[in-house]
């Protein structure tokens, strides 16, 4: 195993971070969805500086943080505020790790795991007030507030720009400001929120709580087409048309069911005569997974204008590093750090990867109709009676193959006997089933577990999961044995995760994902190398503790136990 020194030469083992030198696959850690609060400030600074120092002696290669649409551009349009973002990126980069940005075009509060609550920039919601249409819709006239119906990509509305300008000029300027700030060699990956929760998929399944107690839809329920906005059911009109049958163009199927109905409740989704498995069904489905498909594209297209851009003498000039020479807020300055900074900005210029996400829709996946990936948009069945098999997910990864982007994928630690049996849940399939298109096309995955846990059970699948089958890349190349993951986001930083045996459990599955994800055999030695960073981390003598972790362990007088922050 390769060690590189995180300070020096002669700095201790506990304080180097550990490296694979084996193609292990890197883990980076989601950082807390309220990291930067509503009103732009980054919380908890003195907290989540050891905390960064922690993750970096565990072996962690990075973090990843939502860039919240809500929190940057909030006080009104193309005004932005990274100011939080950049003293947290400076931050990781001083920590020595990299860092992973959601462009999180979505409001945050409706869904599993929301503890925060952030919604799309005021400007936005009061433009859907004159425009209702903005927002998906579902059959019963509810708009959704969770993010810009795709539909809309391109109408404009939201003060002179159309949504997709909105998108391109927030990735713009966030680009100009981590380069104008020489920060760009630590922004390893920019993900492309495309939908709610920052997944390419319809807002089928919302936990909103409408009343006390009670849910929108609730699991394992099938969820409901979100295509009603007056655009959405044009554009259906049109379909129709084309296809010969004005009369399929006049709304979605009537026999659909509700958020909470089960597939054999419907007259669509039931597994024998079900109307998804007729013409009428194949017409839908097609078209409306193929619109989503179409919003991921024009998405990939619009981020890779802004990334990938030629004309480098502008912003991404390695000489100075920007034109623009202005703060987070677009007011000129002199950095703090301008000795610094020049060196940063003298060194090539880094082009993040970008990558899109989809959903882990799992349950009713062992059944013949998919229907809760139906509803989300993912047209991924069975053969039927009358109409064969769809690979609902090629699509999306081909649109990641012709951008270059990787395919972000969660469910990583789940098994299928961990779920009712009645629900049909398929984790494991599906996520093999993601894999395998993706290898066709060449498309790296990266895998994130879909619920915080810290069991050995979890961490094993995670490592089975991760791993590679072999390192024949021509048997890669037709998905019938999978390369390794590209990289893996542990969900996520919590006091939970400082935890005494859960931190000891986490540096040990860290160590792991080293030395048993790549695609050489070797030694257990990061096992036995993570056995010496925990010795020093929990060491009782101070000096033997990183900086970092003594901070932590001496806010309490019983050893390293959860450090006192209850906001992280």
């Amino acid at each position: 195993m390769e060690v590189e020194p995180s300070a020096s030469d002669d700095s201790p083992p506990s304080r180097r971070r550990s490296q694979s030198g084996t193609g292990g696959v890197p883990v980076y850690v989601m950082l807390p969805l309220d990291t930067v609060s509503r009103e732009g400030e980054l919380r908890a600074v003195e907290q989540l500086a050891p905390r960064l120092e922690a993750l970096r002696d565990a072996g962690v290669e990075g973090v990843m943080i939502d860039v919240w649409w809500g929190i940057v551009e909030r006080d009104g349009p193309e005004q932005y505020d990274w100011t939080a973002y950049l003293e947290l990126l400076d931050m990781v980069a001083g920590a020595g790790l990299k860092l992973n940005a959601v462009m999180s075009f979505h409001a945050c509060g409706a869904n599993v795991g929301d503890y925060f609550k952030v919604t799309l920039p005021k400007w936005v919601l009061d433009a859907a007030v004159s425009d209702p249409d903005l927002f998906f819709t579902d059959q019963y006239g509810y708009r959704n507030p969770e993010c810009i119906s795709l539909w809309a990509d391109n109408a404009m509305t939201l003060h002179g720009r159309t949504p997709l300008e909105c998108y391109r000029d927030f990735m713009a300027s966030f680009r100009d400001a981590v380069e104008s700030e020489g920060l760009g060699e630590t922004l390893s990956e920019v993900s492309v929120g495309c939908g709610p929760c920052g997944e390419l998929r319809y807002p089928a399944y919302p936990e909103n709580k409408i009343v006390p107690n009670s849910s929108q839809w609730q699991f394992p329920g099938i969820g409901e087409f979100q295509c009603y906005d007056q655009r959405a059911l044009g554009n259906l009109a049109r379909a129709g048309s084309e296809a010969g049958h004005i009369e399929w163009g006049g709304a979605g199927p009537h026999d659909a069911g509700g958020y909470n109905n089960l597939p054999h409740e419907t007259g669509f989704f039931r597994a024998h005569e079900g109307s998804w498995d007729s013409e009428y069904g194949q017409f839908f489905l097609s078209w409306y997974a193929g619109e989503l498909v179409e919003h991921g594209d024009r998405m990939l297209r619009c981020a890779r204008s802004v990334f990938e851009r030629e004309d480098d003498n502008d912003v991404f000039s390695d000489a100075d590093g920007g034109t623009s020479g202005r703060d987070a807020r677009g007011e000129s300055r002199a950095s703090k750090k301008s000795s610094e900074k020049t060196s940063r900005q003298k060194r090539k210029r880094r082009v993040p990867a970008l990558a899109i996400k989809c959903a882990g829709v799992h349950w009713w996946y062992n059944s013949r109709s998919h229907a809760a990936e139906l509803t989300a948009g993912y047209f991924n069945t069975r053969s039927g009676d009358r109409c064969p098999e769809r690979d609902g997910y090629e699509p999306i990864v081909a649109i990641c193959g012709k951008h270059g982007a990787r395919l972000n994928f969660t469910c990583a630690e789940m098994r299928d006997v961990e779920h009712p049996f009645f629900s049909r849940c398929g984790p494991e399939g599906l996520l093999r089933q993601i894999r395998a298109a993706a290898a066709r096309y060449g498309v790296k995955v990266a895998g994130e577990n879909a619920l915080c846990r810290f069991d050995q059970d979890a961490y094993d699948k995670i490592i089975t999961n991760c791993r590679g089958e072999g390192d024949d890349a021509e048997l890669w190349s037709t998905g019938a044995l999978l390369p390794p993951m590209a990289s893996f986001t542990f969900l996520r930083l919590s006091k939970e995760l400082f935890e005494d045996d859960n931190f000891r459990s986490f540096v040990r599955f860290v160590a792991r994902m080293a030395n048993e994800t790549g695609t050489e055999v070797v030694e257990a030695g990061n096992v036995v190398q993570a056995e010496e960073v925990l010795s020093s981390l929990f060491s009782a003598e101070a000096d033997l503790l990183p900086g970092g972790l003594r901070d932590i362990r001496d806010e309490t007088s019983s050893g390293f136990v959860a450090a006192q922050f209850s906001d992280l």
